[in-house]
């Protein structure tokens, strides 16, 4: 049984956060804001190509990646989420689900 992932995001002042449940493979996006919402779910339910380090941080590979299927693949969109959606993710802040 996996752990839920939890990290924060934000938009303007409104702050939010996504959790992943591994074992569901489900996507929960919380943020006030709902056209942000939306186009976080949008974004994430998606599949996506995008090119990730392979041995070396000069040796690349183009993967598709869809962010349900694991918690790397969820990770590694979500670097992508702000060019996308102007939806930042806030890495090192804690995730307090009943608001900033």
């Amino acid at each position: 049984m996996g752990e839920i992932f939890r990290v924060a995001i934000h938009y303007d002042n409104d702050c939010g956060y996504i959790e992943y449940d591994p074992d569901k493979r489900e996507i929960r996006v919380v943020l006030g804001n709902q056209d942000k919402r939306q186009a976080v779910e949008e974004f994430l339910a998606k599949p996506h190509m995008v090119w990730v380090p392979k041995h070396t941080l000069q040796d690349f590979e183009e993967v598709r990646l869809v962010a349900a299927d694991n918690l790397e693949s969820l990770k590694i969109l979500l670097t992508h989420l702000w060019e996308h959606t102007k939806v930042l993710v806030d890495w090192s802040r804690e995730v307090h689900t009943e608001g900033c």
